[in-house]
């Protein structure tokens, strides 16, 4: 009985960590998974939208948040709209090379900053006030 109720704490003790720990899967769309596309269903052109929530970013083409993830072709657009932001003001701030030119510090639903990027590479970026709270990545590839 003893050696039974080991098992079972040991297995609890093994879901808990593994059900805790920080996950390396990618989330469906993201670069990695599904051919590399960066998208849902394998779309990367056009435009894209993401969201700008309370302390987040998240892609509505893919669900992917905090780091929101998009693949685009070059001349492609990404809109960032403020949504359940409220009186929370939040800016989109690029980082790193390639860099692009970041937006106004802005609060309030409905509030949009547009990129149209016209050089591939993976633009990151974050919110310049919640900083790595509030981060993306936008991956810009040819046709």
């Amino acid at each position: 009985m003893h050696d039974m109720k080991r098992l079972v704490h040991g297995l609890l003790a093994a879901a808990l960590l593994v059900g805790c720990g920080e996950s390396t899967a990618i989330a469906p769309g993201t670069v990695g998974s599904n051919g590399g596309n960066g998208s849902a269903g394998g779309d990367t052109s056009g435009s894209v939208t993401v969201s700008v929530g309370t302390n987040f970013f998240r892609s509505n083409r893919n669900g992917s948040m905090n780091a929101a993830v998009d693949t685009i072709v070059v001349g492609g657009k990404v809109t960032w709209k403020w949504a359940r932001a409220g009186s929370v003001p939040h800016n989109v701030a690029s980082v790193g090379t390639p860099s692009f030119t970041s937006g106004d510090v802005k609060a309030g639903d409905g509030s949009t900053y547009e990129q149209t990027f016209t050089s591939p590479g993976t633009y990151r970026y974050n919110c310049a006030i919640h900083g790595n709270l509030m981060t993306g990545m936008v991956v810009v590839i040819t046709q």
